[in-house]
């Protein structure tokens, strides 16, 4: 839920100025996120992988490719325009638990909670870079900062 709060702010505040997000598709993609991380806890299967074939299989190829990109991100995907796969991703590292957080915040638990080794913990720390980025890309459309209070305050209290 609050990945879908935080993606809704941000696809509303993007679509008045030089962004057009469908809102539909941010909502749902940002609700189905996590689709199959239940199961993929059991089975060791990539919760976005499962999730995306899962939403193909129910006849969802729109919401799909969103479900399996909110995991990671690439130069590619980064140096292209902000979609609605791109702003789901952000909005899942900005969200610990039932909270809004910074980036730097986010990965330090994404690091400690699922860095299985130093690797892979570097690897994690590594991808800060690419998020800095991404967080300046979407902002620089907007009039708001990243940690403006009013985004930061998000709750799931706060749904319309």
């Amino acid at each position: 839920m609050m990945v879908a709060e935080i993606a809704l702010y941000l696809a509303r505040l993007l679509n008045q100025n030089s962004i057009r997000l469908n809102l539909q598709l941010v909502e749902a993609g940002a609700l189905l996120h996590d689709i199959a991380k239940p199961r993929s806890l059991e089975t060791g299967e990539h919760h976005n992988v499962l999730g995306a074939s899962m939403l193909e299989a129910w006849g969802y190829p729109l919401l799909a490719p969103i479900v399996r990109d909110h995991v990671t991100m690439d130069d590619a995907r980064l140096n292209n325009p902000i979609t609605e796969s791109v702003l789901v991703n952000y909005a899942d590292k900005r969200v610990k638990h039932d909270q809004v957080v910074t980036i730097q915040e986010r990965f330090a638990d994404l690091v400690e909670r699922y860095g299985k080794d130093r690797e892979h913990r570097k690897y994690l720390m590594g991808k800060i870079n690419q998020y800095a980025e991404l967080e300046r890309r979407i902002f620089e459309h907007l009039a708001i900062g990243p940690t403006e209070p009013a985004l930061m305050a998000i709750t799931t209290k706060s749904i319309d």
